[in-house]
């Protein structure tokens, strides 16, 4: 192995109380290009999982082969790492095993964590069954920093694990901490149709036993004569699970269906209404916060006259909170 480090490029990065230190350094003969690959897969992959008072050494050597090798320790710990294939997909192939070979430098992991990666979706071993599908757990970081939100889609007893579909959030890493946040919500509502009509809405949601299913229940005030109560059968489905969660927009998105039934006053007809709705729409979640847009079909009607009907357009912001 040649270790002619004629010219020793020693990078320290230090994120002030919030990643742990990295020391970087390379042999000359390494194209500037792979240098800044490999650091950029560094710092995404590890850097950030790691505790903040931790130091990550790495050195990028190329071998009488002409192939790179890339050592890493932290504290007693040590991995390496042969970079194979073409330098253009050294960056993202580095970080893709280092997802999972990570976890060697680790001195301990969370007892419920993620296991596994699909592309799709993750895993997390369990040792009872004492979780159901729609269960919500929020995935934290070595320094219990929340990084995502995750919900059960599936329950593999047998194998004992936890199939999970991410609703939003950022990249997650196997060894990864679980924390469940409850599987049921409120949320307060606003809506706007297309002729720019608000809606105000309370809604309750009751998770059913088979994913992705739930119940809800609802108040809700429409314009400034309807208020009315609601019940009915909704879905919320993340596009993660049909594509990739590592893309940025697909990971937050999802594809939301409801199917309700209102019972209500009309203030300005001085009467009670009855209403059936149902829309299917595309949301996307920050944290707490949602939009969404969505279609659908209604119809209203009083005890003498039919006072809606046909197809609606609404644009919808909430805020929701877990219990």
């Amino acid at each position: 192995m040649r270790l002619a480090l004629s010219l020793m490029f020693l990078v320290l990065i230090l994120s002030p109380l919030s990643s742990a230190q990295l020391v970087f350094s390379h042999d000359a003969t390494v194209p500037q290009e792979v240098v800044e690959g490999v650091q950029r897969a560094l710092e995404e992959a590890l850097v950030e999982r790691l505790d903040k008072e931790g130091e990550l050494s790495a050195v990028l050597e190329e071998d009488e082969m002409g192939e790179y090798v890339l050592s890493l320790s932290y504290g007693e710990r040590q991995l390496t790492y042969r970079l194979l294939g073409e330098a253009s997909g050294y960056e993202k192939r580095l970080v893709t095993a280092l997802n999972h070979d990570g976890l060697s430098l680790f001195a301990s992991l969370p007892d419920l964590r993620l296991t596994s990666f699909s592309g799709r979706g993750y895993g997390a071993k369990i040792e009872n069954s004492l979780y159901a599908e729609g269960d919500r757990f929020t995935v934290l970081d070595a320094r219990e920093r929340e990084q995502g939100v995750v919900v059960v889609s599936e329950v593999a007893e047998e194998e004992g694990v936890l199939l999970l579909s991410q609703l939003s959030g950022k990249p997650l890493f196997l060894g990864m901490g679980l924390r469940e946040s409850g599987n049921k919500s409120v949320s307060l509502s606003l809506s706007l149709n297309k002729d720019m009509d608000p809606s105000l809405d309370l809604i309750h949601t009751w998770p059913l036993p088979m994913h992705p299913y739930a119940v809800q229940f609802g108040l809700g005030a429409s314009g400034a004569s309807r208020i009315y109560g609601s019940v009915g059968l909704s879905a919320k489905l993340p596009l993660s699970q049909f594509s990739s969660a590592r893309n940025p927009l697909v990971r937050s998105l999802s594809l939301d269906a409801s199917v309700l039934f209102s019972s209500g006053y009309d203030l300005s007809r001085e009467e009670l209404f009855y209403q059936a709705s149902g829309e299917l729409g595309l949301t996307y979640s920050l944290t707490n916060w949602a939009l969404s847009l969505s279609v659908g079909n209604r119809v209203a009607a009083s005890n003498a006259a039919l006072l809606e009907q046909g197809l609606f357009l609404k644009l919808t912001t909430a805020y929701t909170y877990t219990l």
